[in-house]
């Protein structure tokens, strides 16, 4: 097992791999699969990697990679049985992700955490049920300990806004972390629009719509946008596209 260990710590997992199956068919022990999983999930075999978690009964793992993957209703009935930190801080996600914010909120109930996704799950469901001065404080911790994270300031960014308080630098920061983030360029585009700023709104936009061509609200604020500035062909246009999309 030291020897797995250390080729997996030095990121050599071929070696790791061979060195773990053969492991595993000597001793096939818990800790023997649980470490085969991690080896195989970093080399993206997730479906062997589950195999792997499931007979070193590492429920935390399966549900992670079932998360990573969009299945959040397996991975909802992977941690069904379980009610430790780890296992309600996931649910708490899943919720999330399903938009089931009161179920979400419901398992953060007395956890006490101090993880940057704790705080961010956190925030974000108290935006989305109204505690908007509580997300941005949450979301603000987060950012303190992960300040990488674009996720963070786009929903502290959406938060402010909802107050009436300065939401651009926040955006801003979400646009350099992430360029390809559609949903943010949408944000700014409606704080330019709300600031009288048609032009530059129109064209945050129309750089949402790049990034994302099914972006129906995006089309429609633009068509506001455009018939504001007298571009009745272009407003036309836009809402044509939106009724096609129907």
């Amino acid at each position: 097992m030291k020897e797995i260990e250390e080729y997996y710590s030095q990121g050599n997992l071929v070696a790791a791999l061979k060195k773990a199956e053969e492991v595993v068919k000597q001793n096939p022990s818990k800790e023997a699969y649980n470490l085969l999983g991690k080896i195989l999930k970093e080399l993206g075999e997730d479906d062997k990697a589950i195999d792997a978690f499931m007979k070193a009964e590492n429920y935390i793992e399966i549900a992670k990679i079932y998360i990573s993957k969009g299945m959040y209703k397996d991975a909802l009935n992977v941690l069904s049985s379980f009610n430790d930190k780890e296992s309600r801080i996931l649910k708490a996600l899943i919720y999330l992700k399903l938009e089931n914010y009161e179920e979400g909120k419901e398992e953060l109930v007395g956890i006490d955490d101090s993880s940057p996704l704790f705080y961010k799950i956190k925030g974000i469901i108290d935006y989305y049920t109204g505690d908007t001065y509580d997300a941005i404080r949450e979301l603000s911790i987060a950012i303190t300990l992960y300040p990488l994270d674009a996720e963070l300031y786009y929903y502290r960014a959406l938060a402010k806004m909802k107050l009436g308080m300065n939401a651009e630098d926040d955006l801003n920061t979400a646009m350099n972390l992430n360029p390809y983030f559609a949903e943010v360029y949408f944000s700014k585009g409606v704080l330019l629009e709300n600031a009288g700023k048609l032009e530059e709104a129109a064209d945050y936009y129309s750089k949402a719509i790049n990034l994302k061509p099914e972006y129906t609200e995006a089309y429609m604020r633009r068509a506001k946008v455009y018939m504001k500035l007298g571009k009745e062909e272009e407003a036309i246009s836009d809402i044509k596209k939106v009724n096609d999309k129907k």
